[in-house]
């Protein structure tokens, strides 16, 4: 017997369950390539109860549910492939608990990056935020699917956020990570702890539970001094990275492209609210991308809270006796960018300025992936080699490069730009140079869509064991199912 909308909205109440045809033609897409597919309905929840009765109920029915907060991974994360019931959580929006002694916070999926950080900044401290997220994308969900903040290359402040957490198992049963385990507050008297169990959920769309809660770390804001560093190419950057990692210089570090810096200056566009967004007039982007290097390393160096300046002064020694070693020239202003590096120093609060690369044609097919250094220069051009070998101008591929834990690997994101009438278009090509990336030995750590069949096509026992770790644990197959590697 199929789950009703009746059943849901004993639950949730009456017009919390929708299923009227706007609805759903909104629920059934995203910006990516993911092919649509409507829900049966979706229910606004407002507590942890609801979505552990509305999944017990599913269990009964043997209907699909897909936890839902922003909505805005824009890889086809939340759209229900096999139907169902979207349980749409972005009600549940509260900061429950806030410990400015001990520096974290306690959030609900509804939370989003733009509400967290206009909470705490007043009282002078910030949530870490990934480069390029949408300002309304869920603090939870992000870090859960291991969104990489920008402060990355340092593993104490930019790895290993996530503390104690609390999420409803396939079951609808509830279960705590962490201290809070021995049940009462989070933490209990230890304060909250990281642990590795989380980890079993991070990355997994929704297919093994639904997390209803995370305590997060904050740090307070610190003081910063921005250097820019103009590079020729790819490769002329590689010497300057590694010793600047080797030498743990700046918290923040970052490769842009000149595309991706241009979009991120050019005053004529705006960060869009929706995805794919509306094209605007390119003049002034055009104009800033030709004047600006083909390559940007930016470095912010961080004080502590105690002795700020002498931190400061001291990496900048460093930083600078780096840059003579590679014979490359160290800025602390963008020429032709008025206020560049104030600009930037407000992107490390709230790094969404790039998301105005969506106003060059409206909609961004990337490439994501992990790599070693050595790697990037090649697997930069396999993947840059799509747009100029489609018909695409070269100069319309944006590039976005993030060291982690010191430079052990990069974060890799190289975006292709197109208008949503001539994504398909572009799509073949774009599904050729991902597998070409991972047969060149990009790694793509985050499998969303049409990636994860070559993900786990390419890893037969981890995906088997995957396979029954969700059989066990999902024995109905309920939970987001085909997604990953539970195609069945």
């Amino acid at each position: 017997m199929a789950l009703q909308k009746s059943d849901i909205e004993a639950i949730v109440g009456k017009g919390n369950v929708l299923d009227d045809e706007a609805t759903l033609s909104a629920f059934s897409k995203d910006q990516s390539t993911v092919k649509p597919r409507r829900p049966d309905m979706v229910a606004f929840v407002e507590n942890v109860e609801q979505i552990q009765k509305i999944v017990v109920k599913a269990n009964e029915t043997l209907t699909p549910v897909v936890p839902y907060s922003s909505g805005l991974n824009l890889h086809g994360a939340c759209i229900a492939d096999q139907g169902g019931v979207i349980i749409n959580m972005s009600r549940m929006n509260k900061i429950l608990a806030l410990d400015d002694t001990n520096w974290h916070v306690m959030i609900e999926p509804g939370v989003t990056y733009e509400q967290l950080q206009n909470e705490l900044t007043p009282k002078g401290y910030r949530v870490m935020v990934p480069f390029g997220v949408p300002p309304e994308r869920s603090v939870l969900t992000s870090y859960l699917e291991r969104d990489p903040v920008m402060a990355a290359p340092s593993f104490e402040h930019g790895n290993f956020l996530i503390m104690d957490t609390e999420l409803v198992l396939p079951n609808g049963e509830l279960f705590k990570t962490g201290n809070w385990t021995s049940g009462g507050e989070p933490g209990s008297p230890a304060g909250p702890i990281r642990n590795a169990l989380f980890r079993m959920w991070t990355a997994a769309q929704g297919t093994l539970g639904i997390m209803t809660k995370m305590i997060v770390q904050l740090e307070p804001i610190p003081a910063r001094k921005m250097f820019f560093i103009p590079l020729p190419s790819i490769e002329a950057a590689t010497a300057p990275l590694k010793q600047i990692q080797y030498r743990e210089i700046g918290t923040e570090c970052m490769l842009l492209n000149n595309f991706n810096c241009a979009a991120m200056f050019n005053d004529d566009w705006n960060v869009p609210s929706a995805f794919p967004a509306k094209a605007g007039d390119t003049d002034n982007f055009k104009a800033l991308r030709d004047v600006l290097p083909p390559y940007m390393l930016i470095v912010s160096i961080t004080g502590l809270p105690r002795r700020t300046e002498e931190k400061i002064a001291y990496e900048e020694v460093a930083l600078r006796k780096v840059c003579d070693e590679a014979n490359v020239e160290l800025l602390e202003t963008i020429p032709n960018i008025p206020g560049a590096e104030k600009l930037l120093e407000a992107e490390m609060l709230r790094p969404f300025s790039i998301l105005k690369k969506f106003n060059f044609k409206g909609q961004v097919l990337d490439f994501t992936f992990k790599c070693p250094l050595n790697k990037v220069d090649e697997l930069i051009g396999i993947a840059s080699k799509t747009a100029c070998g489609s018909g695409y101008s070269c100069k319309e591929v944006g590039v976005y490069i993030l060291p982690l834990e010191r430079g052990r690997a990069l974060h890799c994101e190289v975006d292709l730009h197109t208008t949503p009438e001539n994504a398909g278009d572009l799509k073949a090509d774009w599904l050729k140079t991902s597998e070409e990336l991972m047969n060149n030995g990009a790694y793509f750590d985050r499998p969303y869509g049409p990636w994860a069949p070559m993900v786990y096509g390419r890893a037969a026992g981890y995906s088997a064991m995957l396979q029954k770790l969700k059989k066990e644990t999902d024995p109905n197959n309920i939970m987001n199912p085909g997604k990953l590697c539970f195609t069945q």
